[in-house]
Formats: C-alpha cells, sequence, structure tokens
C-alpha cells in the first residue's frame, strides 16, 4: 500500500467545517526527538494522543506527542464518513455467536455499546458538545425487502434466544412490524418492517479537531500537517525508533500506526490483513429537522443506504451506501484506495434519493447538493477489509515500541474511542511514563478479544486468499444487480467511459 492520493475528493464536512488546524504545523520544522510518534491524525490517531494525555495529566511532566499527518489533518477516513455513532447492537449478532459464542458475541456488542455512553461523558468534560454536532436518540434498519425483514428479525431473534428478554441490550431493540408505524417512524417509503435501538450521531471531523485544539492548548503535542511517514527503523542500540518523513526525521521511543487503510506501508506485514475499500456519500440540501431519526435503509445483505441530518444551522442530510448503484460497478470500489475520483454517475442517484425514498420528500426536499459537485457535494473515501472483519489494536508482534490501531472495517465511530483508551496505558509502560488511569476511562469494558493485534493471529491471517474475497464480492454484487430493486433507472444510469 502506498501513501493517500495527494489530491482528494472535497468532503462536505472539512469543507464545511473551515477548521484553522486544516492545515496545522506546531513548529516550523520537525522537533529532533519525542517521547511517542503517531502516524496519521484521524479518529484513531486523535484518540490516542487525547487517551495519552489524560493518563499523564496528574503527573509532573506529560510525554512530548508528535502527530504526523501525510495530508490535511483528518483529511482521510474519519473527514470522510457517514458520521453515524451507530452500534452493531444485534444485526451482526448471528455471525459472531457462531464464531465467539454467544457470550464473545455480546462482548463485542457491549464495547460498541459502551461507545455512546464514551461520547456522552468526554463530550461533557470538555464542552465539545454542541461544537460537534454530537446528538443520541434511535436509530433504525428499515426492512425493504421481505428478504431484508426476514434477516434483521432473525438476527433479534437468535440474540433474544440467547440471551433471554430481561438482557439489557435485548431490551434496548425493538421491532416495528406493522408497515405503516414502520414507514412513519423512518421516513421511509415502501419499509415494511423495521427495528430500532439507541444510537448518536457526530460530526467527527469538528470531533477530531476538538480534541486535538484541546492538546493543542493544554497537553504535550506538536502536530504536523503534510507530513508523510516514508520509512520507521527498529528499535536502535539507544532504545530510539527513526522515523523519516518528507520534512526531515524524528527519533522517538514508541510509534503508534494509526493510519488504517494505509498501514501497510510501513507495516508491510499487513498488507494480506488489511485492504482499501471505496465508499461514496454526499450531502444534500433539506428543510431544518426533515429527519427524524439516523437509519439504514436495506434491501438485501449488500445492498443498503444509510443517512442523517445535521442540526440546524448546517441541515445538510448525509447520505451513503447507494449500493443499488454501485452494485453494477463492484471494480471501483473494492479493492481500491482512488478517494481521489468520483464515481460517475452517483451524484445523480444521491440527489434523487429524498424524492425516491423519503416521505415527504419530493413535496420538501429540492433535489440538490448542499454544495457543489466538486467542492464538497459529494465525495468518496477510503475504509477497510480487514481479512477477518476485526481492527487490529495493540503492540505489534516483533517490532519492540511499535502499536497499531488500524483495519475498522467501515466501522471506526463505535470502536476506535474505547480502542485508544486500550492502546493508550501500553505505550506509557513501554516508554516507563508515570500514569493513572483516569475517570472516563475506569467504567469502561476492556478491549474485545477479536480486536486484538497477536502475533498467532497475525500469522494466521498471512494466508488469506484476497483474490478469493474480491471475487466473492464481485459475485455478491452481480447477484444483486440483477435483483429488481437495482434495475430502476435512477440505479442503471448510462454512464460514459
Amino acid at each position: 500500500m502506498v501513501l493517500p492520493a495527494s489530491n482528494p475528493t472535497k468532503s462536505y464536512w472539512i469543507e464545511a467545517a473551515e477548521s484553522p488546524l486544516r492545515h496545522h504545523r506546531s513548529t516550523d520544522t520537525l522537533p529532533e526527538s519525542v517521547d511517542v510518534v503517531i502516524v496519521g491524525a484521524g479518529h484513531a490517531g486523535a484518540a490516542t494522543a487525547y487517551w495519552i494525555h489524560k493518563y499523564t495529566a496528574a503527573t509532573a511532566k506529560q510525554p512530548q506527542v508528535a502527530i504526523l499527518e501525510a495530508r490535511d489533518i483528518c483529511g482521510c477516513a474519519t473527514g470522510r464518513n457517514g458520521g453515524q455513532l451507530r452500534p452493531h447492537l444485534y444485526s451482526r449478532y448471528p455471525a459472531w455467536a457462531e464464531r465467539f459464542g454467544p457470550d464473545g458475541a455480546m462482548e463485542l456488542i457491549r464495547h460498541e455499546m459502551a461507545h455512546l455512553a464514551a461520547f456522552d461523558q468526554l463530550a461533557k468534560e470538555e464542552g465539545i458538545a454542541e461544537e460537534t454536532c454530537l446528538e443520541f436518540g434511535e436509530t433504525f434498519d428499515a426492512a425493504m425487502t421481505e428478504e431484508a425483514w426476514a434477516r434483521l428479525k432473525r438476527a433479534l431473534e437468535t440474540m433474544r434466544a440467547d440471551h433471554g428478554d430481561d438482557n439489557d441490550i435485548v431490551k434496548s431493540c425493538r421491532l416495528i412490524e406493522d408497515a405503516c408505524e414502520a414507514q412513519s417512524f423512518t421516513q421511509m417509503k415502501d419499509c415494511i418492517g423495521a427495528v430500532v435501538h439507541p444510537a448518536g450521531q457526530i460530526w467527527p471531523y469538528k470531533f477530531v479537531h476538538s480534541i486535538l485544539q484541546i492538546l493543542l492548548e493544554t497537553g504535550n503535542l506538536n502536530l504536523q500537517a503534510h507530513t508523510p511517514v516514508e520509512t520507521i527503523s527498529d528499535v536502535g542500540d539507544d532504545g530510539s525508533i527513526n522515523v523519516k518523513t518528507d520534512r526531515g526525521s524524528i527519533r522517538t521511543r514508541a510509534v503508534i500506526h494509526a493510519t488504517n487503510a494505509f498501514v501497510s506501508h510501513l507495516l508491510p506485514e499487513f498488507q494480506k490483513l488489511i485492504m482499501p475499500e471505496i465508499s461514496t456519500l454526499a450531502a444534500i440540501s433539506a428543510p431544518s429537522r426533515f429527519i427524524k431519526h439516523t437509519g439504514a435503509q436495506h434491501w438485501d445483505s449488500t445492498v443498503n443506504n444509510y443517512h442523517l441530518q445535521l442540526p440546524p444551522p448546517y441541515n445538510a442530510i448525509i447520505l451513503g451506501g447507494g449500493r443499488q448503484f454501485l452494485v453494477h460497478r463492484p471494480d471501483q470500489c473494492f479493492p481500491s484506495a482512488r478517494d481521489d475520483e468520483q464515481i460517475l454517475g452517483i451524484a445523480d442517484f444521491f440527489e434523487s434519493w429524498p424524492a425516491s425514498d423519503a416521505v415527504g420528500g419530493s413535496a420538501s426536499i429540492p433535489p440538490k447538493l448542499a454544495m457543489p459537485e466538486d467542492q464538497g457535494g459529494y465525495w468518496t473515501g477510503v475504509e477497510t477489509s480487514s481479512a477477518d472483519s476485526f481492527p487490529f489494536v495493540g503492540a505489534v508482534p516483533g517490532r519492540e515500541g511499535h502499536f497499531i490501531a488500524a483495519g475498522f472495517a467501515g466501522h471506526g465511530m463505535p470502536r476506535i474511542l474505547l480502542s485508544a483508551a486500550h492502546i493508550a496505558p501500553l505505550i506509557l509502560k513501554s516508554i516507563g511514563a508515570e500514569h493513572t488511569i483516569p475517570e472516563l476511562a475506569k467504567t469502561h469494558p476492556v478491549l474485545p478479544k477479536p480486536f486484538l493485534a497477536t502475533a498467532e493471529r497475525i500469522k494466521d491471517l498471512q494466508s488469506t486468499d484476497w483474490l478469493k474475497k474480491v471475487a466473492a464480492y464481485k459475485q455478491s454484487c452481480e447477484k444483486s444487480a440483477a435483483k429488481s430493486f437495482c434495475r430502476d433507472a435512477r440505479s442503471m444510469p448510462h454512464w460514459s467511459n
């Protein structure tokens, strides 16, 4: 994997935020040495720096941390995602229970669920809830076909059968089985049923910039935009690691690899473990509070849309998915890290969504992007596909002083914050830094076992046949593309190549 493209498509999240930190460099030249280097200024990198700060806030001297970002600050995945803080409370349960047993599946779910409280507590402590547009409420999975409805209901019913009606996670999920009621709640035309559960939404880019601003003001952080890391050495005889960039080198005692899809650029052993995948999103102009809940539409296991609406004064609907359209072009999506390219025709698909899919959308929402197409109206982003569907978190086996938080498989918002809380004390212990667990981290669950970057896991996954995975992805797209819901005029425009 190479470095991120230097001229990515423009994202609404980034352009509308107008952050003064976008191209920030704390110093004109790089420091000669720091205690910790974090590669990547997205959610994982910023959260790791935040927890290092919180764990050492009461000490006499905090470790000096440098964050090096190849693009502008938070210019990759976190600046391009869907903004939903939406845990998998039930939908993945059957697959997870089959792999890890009922208790193992529930461990994964509870870790995701805990992120709702974690974001709430952090935002209140730091006073950033309003700035980051953080809101909590209910989300839904809207079944648009009998096929999807059977799958969604089965997932919830399987979890209920294993854990009982009195289980708190089970009780947090509810079915809407009446089609009229489901359409009223979800605002999705032709919805035949829905599953509803707690969730949140946030402006991810603003969240990252807000906590970085806090660290610049109160922590010991040197933040460097447009500083791609070229190579990183092993630990030398003096105990230091040399981090080489195109602007010079930094010596450090610990390195955190928080570059998600691009992690194999510096850690080649992850080349077969984490692969890039393109997602597409749009920002659509809409009246204030038109959308009542965040949510997703499902036609089958491949085809979906997902959306939220930002609060005033922004009001934009952030819409992602577009799978009815994209299944006709699987080669452009996976594997691919080309977030510098638009997918021809997808903007028209997204613009038509309010009138086509939303109850009352044709009368209330004009088919208009919130920004011009090439200025943030619609964009592409790079997420990851992990070899076993889970991220890699912890110390990198066989590389003293190296740590990783990457491979979040397009589902980082309810996974990264507390994964970073797990890494921080490991890093501090490795450099001999005094630290104390902060109040914010005391009540949260431990890192799920499937996330651990163990030597055994990494070795076992080296045999991953990605050609087979790509072929299976293409086959699933072709299967969906033949179904009626992917054969309308919106989904099959006349592309010009």
